[in-house]
């Protein structure tokens, strides 16, 4: 143990509980809502570390806990994306796998875990109910249909922009022909000192949002910039 790093200088009944909050905390942050398609994961993973440091879960902690992480590795997906998810989906992540559901279940013993899920989905209800007409949950595209437009929006706008490109460098490439055969360069024109050049800063390729996109998660841009 190095005393002089925060982290190890932790006891392990302190820094386990502290790292699962920071996973919840997380993955509400990721898409700046209470539940979202990184939610699921986050805590999964949160479960997870408390199943190491338990040494052993119940069955249906168990199960509960392999389901989470397939779920949400897709859920993750669909946020990187920006993809619609289907309502099986949407539904389990705020009543089985929000972070109030997780954190029950980690808090409670195993034997309760039924009534830790009943619990929270309760208080989902009424969370709902309390900040109507505000939604607490957000999964990016309302509708399939919505997301296929964005994605065709993003095609075209991607196509126009590609054949703009290639005429303009075809036009700008070309040059005067000689009687015999032999092409004269053109010389380039001087640029007017008075008009100052315009470079386009490097940005994000667009998504299947489009540039109307509702995303308001970080990570989807930082994927694009990759």
């Amino acid at each position: 143990m190095y005393p002089l790093l925060l982290f190890d200088a932790l006891p392990w009944w302190l820094a386990a509980p502290l790292l699962q909050l920071g996973l919840l905390v997380a993955g509400m942050a990721l898409d700046e809502t209470y539940v979202n398609r990184a939610t699921v994961l986050a805590g999964a993973l949160a479960l997870a570390v408390h199943a190491v440091v338990a040494g052993s879960t119940g069955l249906m902690v168990g199960l509960y806990l392999d389901i989470g992480l397939v779920v949400g590795v897709y859920g993750l997906y669909a946020y990187v994306v920006d993809a619609y998810v289907d309502n099986w989906f949407r539904i389990a992540a705020y009543f089985l796998y929000s972070p109030l559901a997780v954190f029950l279940v980690i808090l409670l013993p195993d034997v309760v875990f039924p009534i830790a899920i009943v619990a929270a989905g309760y208080a989902n209800l009424q969370l709902m109910a309390y900040l109507e007409p505000n939604d607490p949950y957000y999964f990016g595209p309302g509708t399939p249909t919505e997301f296929a437009d964005a994605v065709a929006d993003v095609e075209a706008e991607s196509g126009d922009g590609t054949e703009a490109e290639t005429e303009t460098s075809t036009n700008s490439s070309g040059g005067a022909t000689r009687p015999d055969g032999e092409s004269e360069s053109q010389p380039d024109p001087e640029p007017d000192p008075g008009t100052a050049s315009e470079v386009t800063p490097p940005g994000a390729e667009p998504t299947a949002a489009g540039a109307d996109s509702t995303e308001r998660g970080i990570l989807p841009e930082f994927m694009r910039r990759l």
